[in-house]
């Protein structure tokens, strides 16, 4: 099932969900879509089939599936790419909804002197285009790029054909609530790109807001970022797994803000 149009006024929250049961209480709990993987200690790794097909027979909301063979980094190895392709293709023919992956060129090593991390743009185009029309969101391989060179990977990454951009605003391990004047910035970035949009069927990435997002932060972050999409583990203290609880919460600040705008 494709995602629904969005605009400001009608948000949609992401639960990043690590096994098939979690998939499930998040969408019960009122989830718009299902970021699906594994491993949630290593940051999420790409899904197993069965898990997929399991969902796509039980659920109504999109699942993006993540397009990651490992956690050591994501500069890729000839032989990860191709494990990258091969993953893609084939949760693609199980029905995977959109894609998250993100690739970077290796940096501050040999004749590359760069000081920070760069979009690899090959490599990440032809994974998009593999998706052949699916929604593909560049996730939070973005953290790791510094803020004085987002200008040209921000072009980077809308000339790859990315929909979306999941990111914390700032260096992996920051919260977004700590990073919202940043996130806010990437926001109008965006903003921007689509006035003034040429030619005018060029994909403009929405922001994902994503790191440490919750019910008790969720109404500042909408106030303080102006996006309209939201990321989250839903994860609270005590409770194994997702809480339901967490995307009640979520959804409810959510639809609470929008009513008013």
């Amino acid at each position: 099932m494709g995602d629904q149009p969005l605009n400001a006024s009608h948000p949609l929250l992401e639960i990043a969900c690590f096994d098939e049961h979690s998939a499930i209480l998040a969408a019960s709990a009122g989830a718009d879509r299902i970021e699906l993987c594994k491993n949630y200690d290593s940051g999420g790794l790409s899904p197993d089939t069965a898990v997929l097909e399991n969902l796509k027979a039980k659920l109504t909301i999109p699942v993006y599936v993540m397009i990651r063979p490992h956690a050591d980094t994501f500069c890729y190895q000839d032989s990860d790419f191709e494990t990258m392709k091969e993953t893609l293709v084939d949760l693609k023919s199980r029905g995977a909804d959109g894609f998250v992956f993100g690739i970077l060129m290796p940096y501050g090593q040999g004749t590359d002197q760069s000081p920070s991390p760069r979009v690899d743009v090959p490599r990440n185009k032809e994974l998009v285009q593999l998706a052949g029309g699916l929604p593909c969101t560049f996730h939070r391989a973005f953290d790791l790029i510094s803020e004085s060179e987002w200008q040209g990977a921000l072009r980077d990454i809308m000339d790859c054909g990315f929909a979306s951009i999941l990111t914390n605003g700032g260096p992996s391990g920051t919260s977004a609530i700590d990073c919202a004047d940043k996130l806010a910035f990437l926001v109008s970035w965006k903003d921007d790109q689509v006035a003034r949009s040429q030619p005018v069927d060029q994909i403009i990435p929405k922001i994902i807001v994503g790191g440490g997002v919750r019910a008790s932060n969720m109404s500042r972050l909408r106030k303080g970022t102006s996006a309209s999409v939201f990321h989250s583990a839903a994860l609270s203290t005590g409770v194994e797994g997702i809480s339901t609880a967490e995307v009640i919460g979520m959804k409810r600040h959510l639809s609470a803000q929008a009513v008013f705008e």
